[in-house]
């Protein structure tokens, strides 16, 4: 029974250790993350949101090709699942429409609007995966929409046509997009036996090939400076390669909606970083509506 006791007691302290390692990972990614909303904001203003997303991805892809040439690695094997072309290709629309709304609205608003895909994933783990909505998680859902409506029109709804409504409704649904995405993110980080490197591997893939289309619609247009160019290097090696990989290594063992609580942190960095180095403001009922997120994120989580 000592026995026992003692080997429950180092396996209980392996499991904390690994789940402080995986929360530390994830909210240094979601630390990466919440910077570049005004990073991205800044950046639209000097290339084409359709070619700044695409070669955000290339430029990751590039590295990942290089890499797998050199451990002479196997490409298909990355591309050859239908669970790692669904998790590329809704990355992919999910992307694509954060980067587009951004030309219409602000970086603090599309940090709340995109986070807001915590609260849609317990809709989806339901749906998809058959897990019963708990009360908590039921509240957790009204007030998150409750918080979108809020932070999208400030209580006037007068403002619904706008351009800056319609950017806020185009991430929002790409944050529903990407709920929809991170379950499976999940599936490819816990079902397949791939490490957390083969899934970022596979995602950055699949997401560009997914994004090529965009380049038809898009003018091409790119202002080279110091500033882009960093910009360019920063989402993809940084945010794409580096912050993807601590995201999928953190899924493997915490779960996708207990992950959603650390993702607030993501959304306070955003709204900060975009204060001061944008001069970005969030009316009083915007800031409202994003403590209701915030509250819906935590519920169901």
């Amino acid at each position: 029974m000592g026995t026992n006791f003692f080997d429950d007691v180092v396996r209980m302290d392996l499991t904390m250790d690994s789940k402080s390692s995986a929360t530390a990972g994830l909210l240094f990614s979601v630390l990466l993350w919440g910077v570049s909303f005004p990073v991205i904001k800044a950046a639209l203003g000097e290339m084409d949101p359709f070619f700044f997303i695409f070669t955000r991805f290339g430029l990751a892809a590039l590295i990942v090709l290089v890499y797998l040439f050199v451990a002479r690695r196997s490409v298909r094997r990355l591309l050859d699942n239908r669970i790692l072309w669904i998790l590329g290709i809704t990355n992919a629309i999910g992307f694509a429409m954060e980067f587009f709304g951004m030309t219409l609205t602000t970086a603090s608003k599309a940090s709340l609007l995109v986070n807001v895909n915590v609260v849609f994933m317990a809709i989806f783990s339901a749906v998809l995966l058959k897990e019963r909505i708990s009360w908590r998680a039921k509240a957790g859902i009204l007030a998150g929409v409750a918080g979108v409506f809020l932070t999208t029109t400030g209580g006037d709804l007068s403002v619904l046509g706008t351009g800056s409504a319609v950017g806020d409704l185009i991430i929002f649904t790409g944050g529903i997009v990407w709920a929809y995405s991170n379950i499976y993110n999940k599936r490819a980080a816990t079902e397949l036996g791939l490490s957390a490197m083969d899934v970022t591997e596979s995602m950055t893939l699949t997401t560009t090939i997914t994004l090529v289309p965009l380049l038809l619609i898009s003018p091409l247009s790119f202002h080279v400076s110091t500033f882009s160019v960093s910009a360019l290097l920063y989402t993809s090696v940084v945010c794409t390669f580096l912050g993807f990989f601590l995201f999928y290594k953190a899924l493997k063992t915490l779960t996708v909606v207990n992950a959603g609580i650390v993702m607030l942190f993501e959304i306070v960095v955003a709204i900060v970083t975009a204060s001061i180095f944008l001069g970005e403001t969030i009316p009083p009922l915007g800031a409202v509506g994003g403590v209701l997120i915030g509250i819906g994120i935590v519920l169901v989580s």
